[in-house]
């Protein structure tokens, strides 16, 4: 019986709160499961495999004017740069050496990160600039070859 002046009882408002609470309960645990199965789904097929190469940026003496992204695939022959923006790959010269090392210009660190160590290398073709960041750079070293006067 409603207390008077109540227009609801004790135990309806105690079942409508146990039935709220179930409901909520229901709809998290729905929720939750979906978006497991909805990521287990997203993630079949997808192995997680590192990229092969060196991550650096290349300049050449003719083609673009500024460094492009990509990465200088270590240990292949031909020497090979592969572009991350999409892009042809690049095979580099045959005769390419490797001249000297050196940090970016005030001009060149605006496309590259200050940071980056320069790798200037000389073929028949003109030079070619590989910028590169020092934790990297002996992997880069190791794959071009040093020049007679370097």
């Amino acid at each position: 019986m409603p207390a008077p002046g109540c227009v609801f009882d004790a135990a309806w408002l105690n079942a409508r709160m146990i039935e709220l609470v179930l409901t909520a309960v229901v709809l998290a645990l729905t929720v939750w499961m979906l978006s497991k199965q909805l990521r287990q789904r997203s993630s079949e097929g997808v192995v997680a495999t590192k990229p092969a190469g060196v991550p650096c940026m290349l300049r050449s003496a003719k083609g673009r004017a500024g460094f492009r992204p990509g990465r200088l695939v270590v240990g292949s022959e031909p020497l090979t740069w592969t572009p991350s923006l999409g892009g042809r790959d690049v095979v580099l010269p045959a005769g390419l050496r490797y001249t000297q090392t050196r940090s970016a210009t005030a001009e060149e660190a605006v496309g590259v990160n200050p940071r980056a160590r320069i790798v200037e290398c000389a073929s028949a073709d003109g030079p070619w600039l590989v910028a590169v960041m020092p934790e990297e750079l002996e992997q880069v070293l190791g794959a071009v070859r040093p020049s007679a006067t370097a």
